[in-house]
C-alpha cells in the first residue's frame, strides 16, 4: 500500500469540473431566483383582490426580493471576465426581462429567440450549458405566459 494520494483523476470528477465553475453556479442561482421570482408573482396576482392582506403583502415582498436578487446575480454572470460566453450573452438577455424593464411579451419572445440557438449549440458537446440555458429558455416561456396572462387585452 501507498500513503501518496491518489492522482489519477476519476471519470465522475472529470464530469463534475465544470459544473462547479463559477460562472455556471451563479447561472444556476440566477435561474432558482427566476424562478422563485415567478412563483411568488403569480401568488401576487392570485391575491390581487385582496392585496391589502398581510399574505398578499408577504408575497409581494417575496417577488421584489426574488427579482433583485436574481437581476444581481445575472448582473454577476455578466460582469465575470471568465464566464463562458454564452451564459454571459444569456445573462445579457435575462437582465431585459426584469421587471426594472417591464418586458412585454413581444420582447420576452425575443429573449426566447436568442436564448435557444445558445442552447442548441451545447446540446452535443456540453450538457450541462445546454442544460442551463435550456432552463433559462423555458422559465423565459413561463415568464412570457404570466405577462401575457397578467397584461389587460389590446382592444383596437
Amino acid at each position: 500500500m501507498t500513503t501518496s494520494p491518489n492522482t489519477t483523476p476519476s471519470a465522475c470528477t472529470t464530469a463534475l469540473n465544470p459544473l462547479l465553475a463559477a460562472d455556471r453556479i451563479v447561472f444556476r442561482k440566477s435561474l432558482d431566483h427566476l424562478q422563485d421570482a415567478l412563483k411568488a408573482d403569480w401568488q401576487v396576482f392570485l391575491r390581487r383582490n385582496v392585496l391589502d392582506t398581510p399574505e398578499a403583502l408577504e408575497f409581494g415582498h417575496q417577488a421584489a426580493e426574488a427579482w433583485a436578487a436574481c437581476l444581481e446575480a445575472l448582473r454577476d454572470v455578466r460582469d465575470m471576465d471568465a464566464a463562458h460566453a454564452d451564459l454571459r450573452a444569456a445573462a445579457v438577455e435575462l437582465i431585459q426581462t426584469t421587471p426594472g424593464f417591464y418586458p412585454h411579451t413581444s420582447e420576452l419572445g425575443d429573449c426566447q429567440l436568442a436564448l435557444r440557438p445558445l442552447a442548441e449549440r451545447h446540446k452535443l458537446d456540453d450538457i450541462g450549458l445546454h442544460d442551463l440555458l435550456h432552463e433559462a429558455y423555458l422559465l423565459t416561456w413561463a415568464h412570457k405566459g404570466n405577462i401575457a396572462f397578467l397584461q389587460p387585452p389590446v382592444r383596437h
